[in-house]
């Protein structure tokens, strides 16, 4: 190797990776700690004529190795209902875009992870539609319906967003795969003005006359038993693969003059407050490739 090996690990901060319902002012803060640690790497050995090979590509162009990233972005939304976000996403193969709106400020009383639906709790609420528009063109080509009927404050339960997501994660029709994404978690609106952030805290009653679930808390700072409700989960988001995804087949951001994910809910969503949600992230997953030269020399292609 022509330098020594360096792993770094970051810890997450203890409020954001520990849900705790007993932490109150006054009560003990919990943290944790990461020791024992072990490095059991999978060395191969190859052959002198693999060996040639390698150095006859580092001569000839290089040694192409391909991968793929993430890029992040973090907006607000302003306490509005309607947002046209701007993503400076400038990569030559972007496969996929992912928006949630999820808590900025951790607490060791919430779910920190939650990615909600709708984070209005004044009355009911819903997302309405989503789409992304990419230069002149719009991902998917028709906006995803996300309430009941146009218009309308109830869910639908979240289906078309659901098989987006599905497509973007190549996972349509695979079966070998399990989740415990479920109708009690994804697309479900807020009950009782509470956000469900409470992760397997809350117990489903039944659902009202309106389609929104009726819920009461069964574990508290006395009871560890858990409920049978998880926190909200729900994602925007659009597949923008070409091909099958073997090669880079992405869509290329580089030649686009601009990137706008467009969303509408019924009601004004909460931002601001250091206890309540105040962010919408959006994840760019594209296609990268580093090219190794002669004389250990790297070419980073994004």
């Amino acid at each position: 190797m022509a330098s020594q090996l360096a792993i770094e690990i970051t810890l997450e901060q203890a409020a954001a990776c520990i849900y705790s319902s007993g932490v109150t002012a006054g009560t003990a803060i919990p943290t944790y700690g990461v020791g024992n640690v072990n490095l059991i790497p999978e060395i191969l050995e190859f052959d002198a004529s693999y060996d040639s090979m390698f150095l006859a590509g580092l001569r000839d162009g290089g040694v192409p190795l391909k991968f793929s990233s993430w890029h992040t972005f973090i907006f607000s939304s302003g306490s509005a209902s309607n947002i046209n976000l701007l993503v400076q996403e400038r990569s030559r193969s972007v496969k996929a875009l992912f928006a949630v709106q999820r808590r900025q400020q951790p607490l060791f009383n919430t779910d920190s992870h939650t990615t909600f639906f709708d984070t209005s709790n004044n009355g009911q609420s819903a997302l309405q539609n989503y789409q992304f528009r990419i230069g002149g063109r719009y991902f998917p080509a028709a906006p995803v319906q996300c309430s009941a009927n146009v218009g309308s404050a109830l869910s639908n339960g979240g289906a078309e967003a659901y098989v987006e997501l599905s497509k973007a994660l190549n996972i349509v029709g695979d079966y070998r795969l399990s989740s415990t994404c479920n109708t009690t978690k994804w697309a479900l609106q807020n009950a009782g003005g509470v956000l469900q952030e409470y992760d397997y805290s809350q117990k489903l009653l039944n659902f009202g006359a309106d389609g929104v679930s009726i819920m009461a808390f069964q574990e508290t700072g006395g009871n560890s038993f858990c409920a049978d409700i998880g926190s909200q989960c729900f994602a925007m988001a659009v597949d923008l693969e070409t091909s099958n995804g073997v090669e880079i087949s992405g869509l290329n951001a580089e030649e686009q003059s601009d990137i706008a994910l467009i969303a509408n809910w019924t009601k004004p969503q909460i931002t601001g407050a250091s206890n309540t949600p105040s962010s919408l992230e959006v994840y760019s997953y594209y296609d990268a490739m580093i090219v190794l030269r002669e004389n250990n020399v790297l070419e980073l292609i994004q």
